[in-house]
């Protein structure tokens, strides 16, 4: 898989995210901000943070799964 392909491909999975979990996502893993720093800059609690992430890993994998397959 080339990288530019896969990188396009992500973001338009990103786009089919609810906001708040691509924002979470986008902030930990792309932009490497801690649920610490995350969690004190939005006043939402960690736990929060980490479900709405979770859920974006599961959608974001789902698709990835879809996506190879085809």
């Amino acid at each position: 898989m080339e990288t530019k392909e896969f990188w396009d491909e992500l973001n338009r999975a990103l786009e089919l995210l609810p906001a708040e979990q691509r924002e979470v996502f986008v902030a930990h893993e792309l932009n490497e901000v801690s649920f610490k720093e995350m969690s004190e800059q939005t006043g939402l609690s960690i736990n929060t943070l980490l479900a709405r992430k979770r859920y974006a890993v599961l959608k974001l994998r789902e698709h990835f799964e879809d996506w190879l397959n085809h």
